[in-house]
């Protein structure tokens, strides 16, 4: 036992014997630095307004989209908003705050929705 521990300290000690120094104030570029998360809210920033084609309609909780550059999003709310299949839409969402399966494409929290004519 005296021989593992005595092993282990040698390896410990060779590996603080290093020639190199780092400053840790110049691994940091300035201006990088930001505060400390807030929580969850951190996540809750909207992604802006998305438009696209309805793929998956209904009255949710589940839909799907995608765009007009073929990029799909897998959409949640619990609105009730009804969604036909086809139908051009403008979304705006956050990221997801709960894991659930809508189907493929990224996750989006929709919260709204305008038709387009």
């Amino acid at each position: 036992m005296r021989y593992a521990v005595a092993v282990v300290l040698i390896f410990l000690a060779a590996g603080c014997a290093s020639s190199q120094h780092v400053n840790p104030a110049e691994a940091i570029p300035p201006g990088s630095v930001s505060h400390p998360p807030r929580g969850f809210t951190d996540n809750d920033k909207p992604t802006g307004w998305i438009v696209g084609t309805v793929t998956a309609g209904g009255t949710g909780p589940c839909y799907g989209l995608t765009t007009d550059d073929g990029i799909p999003y897998a959409l949640h709310s619990i609105a009730g908003t009804r969604l036909d299949k086809g139908a051009r839409v403008r979304i705006q969402g956050t990221p997801a705050k709960i894991r659930i399966d809508c189907g493929p494409g990224r996750l989006l929290e929709m919260t709204a929705v305008e038709p387009l004519r």
